[in-house]
């Protein structure tokens, strides 16, 4: 079985991007470990080359990523066929869906790859990209799994009608359906006011790399990442948008800080920023309690995670959030919201703690209990790690039964 990928993005060497889809990238790799052959489609626009991509603002913003034709990124091989982009648009007819499905129609034409109904099919995350991949899957005659995270239809199918139809399209087109979590599939089907079949795949972690660590490691550690001594991490990894609880966490933080100045919040985040996390901090006076990470290369993530001692992200909605996944791994204990999947992932007060979403008075209190029952920590975490080692999985189980599924797929 051959599996061509289309990621809605894909960890590249520039800023913002280094960790972009890294949980799909780790999926991917899971699949080769069971014997797929894949590879990843990212169509990008085009530009036109030398001096013109200064003439035109999405030109020039093509140009700086640079993204080559082909590329390879851990083993597995990406492809970025280029999406008509010529200007002034008002001249060119097609629309952007129309160009997107061009790209990749053309991308197999180009590169003279027969595919085979019994052999290759298309797999996207993101429902948005996943309506135009299946169209052009099912153009070239194969088959077209979706997977949906969260966003996708939580978020988008209300946005507009139109959206709602495209929406429609994909989930009812779809030769197989795929949720990252139980609550997001059956979302959709309430939106849809249906019962669509889907199956619930997890990512899963690589458990081997977020690992629990001894209390000397941990101490190495802490020294070695400029942690403060004597104080309790509190990690939070997670990109700068208001969904994410950031003010929610700050807000509590600010409450415990009156009676209780011994933690620091350290903050790794990528991707789209909402705000500065350091101008939030310093409105709710937590400027001496705040250490700004930035974008963590994904080789050392899982050392920061080892130096904490305690993970938190009070996400307003989420699929399932992998980070939270990866702390539990790392056998921290967790405090995060009652949304969405969450309830999938953690069994209340066993393997961590949920509080509802955009109340920072009962994470204060939460959060406040916690950091002062050493006890209560070590339990939580060493329960969390346990449940993911024996029942979440790794990328690798997880991705055996994601790759037995879509093998069926091309025979039903």
């Amino acid at each position: 079985m051959r599996i061509w990928a289309f990621p809605s993005s894909y960890p590249y060497d520039f800023p913002g991007l280094k960790m972009a889809s890294i949980f799909a990238h780790r999926q991917y790799k899971g699949l080769v470990e069971n014997g797929a052959t894949i590879a990843v489609i990212q169509p990008v626009y085009w530009h036109p080359a030398s001096i013109f991509c200064k003439l035109h603002n999405d030109w020039g913003k093509s140009a700086e990523l640079n993204y080559p034709i082909e590329r390879v990124f851990d083993g597995i091989t990406v492809y970025h066929p280029r999406i008509d982009n010529r200007k002034p648009s008002r001249l060119f007819k097609k629309t952007y869906r129309q160009r997107y499905i061009e790209s990749i129609t053309r991308f197999f034409k180009d590169h003279k790859i027969v595919l085979e109904s019994g052999t290759d099919i298309f797999y996207s995350q993101w429902l948005p990209d996943a309506e135009m991949v299946q169209e052009a899957a099912h153009s070239l005659g194969i088959r077209s799994a979706i997977l949906m995270i969260g966003d996708d239809v939580l978020i988008w199918p209300q946005s507009s009608p139109e959206r709602f139809k495209l929406f429609q399209t994909v989930m009812h087109q779809a030769d197989r359906r795929f949720a990252v979590a139980k609550y997001i599939g059956n979302e959709a089907n309430k939106i849809l006011e249906e019962n669509l079949p889907f199956d619930t795949i997890r990512r899963g972690v690589n458990y081997e790399f977020f690992r629990p660590v001894t209390d000397t490691e941990k101490q190495a550690l802490k020294k070695e990442l400029n942690f403060p001594a004597g104080k309790s991490i509190i990690l939070v990894v997670g990109s700068a948008i208001v969904r994410k609880g950031w003010l929610d966490l700050f807000a509590a933080l600010n409450e415990i800080k009156k009676s209780n100045n011994n933690f620091i919040i350290a903050c790794a985040h990528s991707g789209p920023e909402e705000f500065k996390l350091e101008n939030e901090a310093e409105k709710y006076g937590l400027l001496e309690n705040f250490l700004n990470l930035g974008e963590v290369d994904p080789g050392q993530v899982n050392r920061y995670y080892q130096a904490s001692d305690l993970f938190c992200l009070p996400s307003h909605w989420e699929g399932i959030a992998n980070s939270v996944v990866e702390a539990m791994a790392s056998g921290l204990p967790v405090i995060t919201t009652n949304v969405c999947g969450h309830p999938e992932l953690i069994e209340q007060g066993m393997t961590g703690i949920m509080v509802p979403p955009k109340r920072p008075d009962l994470l204060a209190k939460e959060l406040a209990a916690l950091i002062t029952n050493p006890e209560k920590m070590a339990s939580l975490g060493k329960n969390a790690r346990a449940f993911i080692v024996s029942e979440w999985g790794s990328f690798a189980d997880n991705a055996a039964k994601l790759y037995k599924m879509l093998e069926e797929t091309l025979y039903h």
